[in-house]
């Protein structure tokens, strides 16, 4: 089963380890989301979950913990980024080297 990043995202947010209280959660955001194209998305993502062939019964826990880690991990990354982007001593001319500099293991 193939997830687009707002599926993990809506399943990071509102899911559960319990199947059911996952599609029972994102019933009920999608009764409460006014915008259409959200709207659309939630209840698309939850006759995804409900789709019989792919046996979600079976590995839907693992699925959520993996994806929930991989969120986590995502969110973690941004966090890094936006440190990086607002420290002033980092810039592209931090990384330029000069044929006179000599490396050294001097610590």
């Amino acid at each position: 089963m193939k997830l687009t990043f707002d599926e993990k995202k809506l399943l990071y947010a509102y899911g559960n380890p319990d199947l059911a209280l996952t599609r029972k959660r994102l019933y009920e955001v999608a009764g409460l989301t006014v915008d259409p194209d959200l709207n659309r998305l939630v209840f698309d993502f939850v006759r995804k979950l409900e789709n019989e062939s792919l046996h979600l019964e079976r590995w839907y826990d693992q699925m959520f913990y993996f994806i929930r880690s991989e969120m986590e991990c995502y969110a973690r990354m941004e966090k890094l980024a936006q440190d990086i982007e607002r420290d002033e001593d980092w810039g592209p001319e931090m990384f330029e080297e000069n044929e006179d500099d000599e490396l050294s293991d001097a610590v």
